[in-house]
């Protein structure tokens, strides 16, 4: 009897927040918008739960943010006075225009090489937020042809150069330019659009959606232009104020998309925006405002470049035979230094201002059947994508300002509550589904788990009471403030609610019989449960490497490094173990195939 009333329970607990598993390997379409009705909606965040527990989560995390790299969400972002941040170029001077800053040395000193001179776009020259698309990979993977050396610094380009004919330090064929690197501080408190997920990358998978189509206004046709030649084609529609003019330069036009970027940043009253790449950066709008130069150093004209293996950029089907010099290795390295966050408190994200495609009613399908887990923004009408960017305008003079600046604001810390519950449940839930292998230790895992929500002074306890204190257990003590807390909130129910209704199934299935007399499936039948619980909650977590040993990085693709291999498998390596490999990113030039996940 008691059995009997724990699964009927059990049907009555999974309404409060209904979802089904099946919806989390693919990103789901939700009904198409009505327009001018295009409202944040209660349906649509649960539906995306895990997409919003997970971008929660992620905020300025270089692993997670790698991992699930298609961002749908932005937040207001500030830095407290006396950040350092670094920027590497070809000048002594500071930009005089929008241009880049490194949160990491290891990031901007890349780009503070001396090298040759030559126009925009060539390798050796100033970062500009991105490479270009390399050449294709050479095919096959002859052990006995020598892996390519690569250097992140090969095929970045320079966001505010000069054109090759006109007058300037990179304009014709004279003595090498000398490398500069940049260290500044904040002088007060400033504040940003944080872009979330790979923003930084220049790909046609979709880590630009946000910024092109969204908050540029762009649409298939002319990006897919933009994508193939490199160039910055005109946006259509109204053109932003201040990009009138704007320079070439950069990969997939990205020159003129800092220059809208810091248009508009200008409209809202902020500094610039932070995205993020094999390291986060972000783009300054005006050096003179709210920085100090705390030095300026050339570089040597000659470094030793080191050796190794490894490495790895994007752009083509084929394997690739892969090598890293010791620069590549040791930036790599400090980027990995902030997988599980930027550090210091050197930049602290307004949670309560997250502004998401994941709270409407929208398709964000992927049109790309090779991925139905990225989502994408290409299916939004335009109509429904400047209401979204609306909203996130009315957002941003709500929420910035003096009471943010000093954390006085009422923000809710919910990447603090999404650690407490990954940090809860995570490696046991992995646990469970892959490495148990008695129904003793499977019992006693999940007893240990559920007991704090059994009150066992009731004859036949009851199970909605049980599952809802374990559903609420982290976030009863949240008083939502904002429209984001509450979406936010209901999203992260969702994701707390399958935990537990999936942990009480485990139990009911391991306690329906007396003990020692459970069936045989009784156990595959729980890991199953576990394993689609994996599925559904999609944590990166659940990729970690093995504890590496001091000389080795867990590796995961970075744009622009990386492979299919290292996205499936992330593992463990100190840069001598050249190898083939699928190369992950799509550059989106002619001819070019998207990458998969196996």
């Amino acid at each position: 009897m008691g059995a009997q009333l724990w699964r009927l329970a059990s049907l009555l607990a999974a309404v409060a927040a209904p979802m089904t598993l099946a919806t989390t390997t693919t990103t789901t379409k939700a009904a198409g918008s009505d327009n001018e009705s295009l409202r944040t909606s209660d349906a649509a965040a649960r539906l995306r739960g895990p997409e919003i527990f997970n971008a929660v989560h992620h905020a300025m995390r270089q692993w997670g943010s790698s991992l699930h790299h298609n961002g749908m969400s932005f937040y207001v972002a500030t830095v407290p006075e006396g950040v350092l941040f670094h920027h590497g170029n070809h000048s002594p001077d500071s930009p005089a225009e929008p241009d880049w800053l490194a949160y990491e040395i290891e990031h901007a000193e890349n780009f503070a090489r001396s090298g040759p001179r030559g126009p925009p776009g060539g390798g050796g020259g100033d970062k500009g937020g991105g490479p270009p698309p390399p050449p294709s990979p050479h095919s096959g993977g002859d052990d006995a042809v020598e892996p390519e050396p690569w250097e992140p610094s090969q095929y970045q380009a320079v966001m505010g150069a000069a054109k090759p004919d006109e007058p300037g330090p990179r304009g014709g064929d004279e003595e090498p330019a000398h490398g500069y690197l940049h260290t500044y501080k904040t002088t007060r408190p400033l504040q940003f659009l944080y872009i979330d997920g790979m923003s930084g990358g220049k790909t046609s998978m979709g880590t630009l959606d946000t910024q092109d189509y969204l908050l540029r206004g762009m649409n298939s046709s002319t990006i897919a232009q933009q994508q193939a030649s490199g160039k910055p084609p005109k946006p259509r529609g109204p053109r932003v104020k201040g990009a009138k003019g704007a320079k070439g330069g950069g990969p997939m036009g990205e020159r003129e998309r800092a220059v809208a970027l810091c248009a508009l940043c200008k409209e809202w009253d902020l500094q610039g925006v932070i995205r993020m790449e094999a390291g986060f950066e972000i783009i300054k709008c005006d050096f003179s405002d709210g920085l100090e130069a705390v030095q300026v150093l050339q570089r040597p004209d000659k470094q030793d470049r080191g050796g190794g293996g490894g490495g790895g950029g994007g752009g083509g089907g084929g394997p690739h035979r892969r090598k890293w010099t010791l620069n590549s290795v040791e930036y790599a390295r400090g980027i990995s230094e902030r997988y599980q966050g930027i550090g210091a408190s050197r930049t602290l994200v307004d949670y309560s201002s997250m502004v998401s495609a994941f709270f409407y009613p929208v398709d964000l399908s992927n049109p790309d059947p090779r991925r139905p887990d990225l989502p994408r923004l290409s299916s939004v009408s335009a109509a429904d994508l400047a209401l979204i960017k609306k909203d996130l305008g009315a957002v941003i003079a709500e929420r910035r300002g003096p009471s943010t600046l000093s954390g006085s604001g009422g923000a809710v810390d919910w990447q603090g509550v999404s650690d407490m519950i990954v940090g809860r449940y995570a490696d046991r839930i992995q646990f469970m589904a892959q490495k148990i292998d008695s129904m003793e230790q499977m019992t006693q895992m999940v007893d240990f788990l559920l007991t704090l929500y059994i009150d066992y002074s009731e004859a036949e306890p009851s199970k909605p009471a049980a599952v809802q204190r374990c559903r609420d257990f982290y976030l009863s003590t949240v008083h939502p403030v904002t429209e984001a807390d509450r979406l936010i909130k209901a999203g992260f129910e969702v994701v707390t609610n399958q935990i537990c209704t999936s942990l009480f199934e485990v139990r009911d299935l391991l306690t329906e019989t007396s003990p020692g007399s459970l069936p045989m499936w009784a156990l595959p039948a729980a890991k199953v449960v576990m394993h689609d619980l994996m599925k559904f909650l999609q944590w990166t977590r659940f990729k970690r490497c093995p504890p590496c040993s001091v000389s080795e990085i867990c590796l995961i693709p970075m744009w622009p490094m990386g492979t299919v291999e290292e996205y499936n498998a992330p593992r463990c390596t100190d840069g001598s173990d050249a190898e083939d490999g699928i190369p992950y990113w799509e550059w989106g030039g002619p001819g070019e195939k998207p990458p998969h996940k196996s």
